[in-house]
């Protein structure tokens, strides 16, 4: 049987979902709770607890507890449109090389005496660049000797699934987008745009099953090859 505040939790999570409460009303007190299920505060307060971590409910201090307006109930897909026939897509591996900047080490959660792997590819369409991947590998995903046929590593996830079994695209990863305007000469002949085109910055981290950093990956893609589709599922 399910505790006091779990079968409290559950129905008054079943009224915010059938819309009883919409975003932006107030909710139920904590003296509401007590009076409508004769339970104690402690019982009381531990449900809204439960509410409000889940971001169903947030709470002003002075005024009460209110239903979010996220909608932390549906389920959100974002997803890119590529604008170009998969066929035609090249990968150019420019560079592999060993590094061990301080501030790529903290990303991938490496002590400050070890190194990296940092990798540079360029997507084009044609003779299109519209996408530069800078890939960051801590050592134990690369095997060494590094090879000197650089198109061994067009694609990093499938270099890691051959010489370690891994799979980095089922590994659970966190990854923002931004505009951002390139200021880096490089960067800029790689993706043929001028110093006043912006660009898309994705930052990516990938995390194994232990919780450690399985690569970070920064990519900036030319403006006009960026579109995303955002699906939300009904309730």
């Amino acid at each position: 049987m399910l505790p006091k505040y779990e079968q409290i939790k559950q129905d008054l999570l079943s009224e915010i979902k059938n819309h009883t409460f919409i975003p932006g009303d107030k909710f139920y007190s904590e003296a509401d709770i007590k009076r409508r299920y004769s339970v104690s505060s402690i019982t009381a307060v531990k449900a809204l607890n439960e509410l409000t971590s889940a971001g169903y409910l947030y709470r002003i201090q002075g005024k009460g507890t209110f239903v979010s307006k996220s909608k932390v109930s549906q389920s959100v897909k974002f997803s890119d449109i590529e604008l170009h026939s998969l066929d035609t897509e090249k990968i150019q591996v420019v560079s592999v090389e060993e590094e061990k900047q301080p501030e790529i080490l903290k990303e991938l959660g490496l002590p400050a005496s070890s190194s990296y792997y940092k990798i540079i590819r360029v997507r084009s369409f044609g003779d299109v660049p519209f996408l530069i991947h800078i890939t960051h590998l801590p050592k134990k995903l690369v095997k060494e000797p590094i090879s000197k046929k650089l198109a061994a590593y067009a694609s990093v996830y499938e270099r890691v699934r051959k010489d370690f079994d891994i799979d980095l695209f089922s590994l659970a990863s966190i990854e923002t987008n931004e505009i951002v305007f390139p200021d880096d000469a490089e960067l800029l002949n790689l993706l043929q745009l001028s110093f006043r085109e912006p660009a898309v910055k994705q930052v990516k981290h990938s995390y194994l099953p232990d919780g450690s950093v399985a690569e970070y990956i920064v990519s900036y893609k030319h403006w006009r090859y960026f579109k995303t589709k955002i699906e939300v599922e009904a309730e």
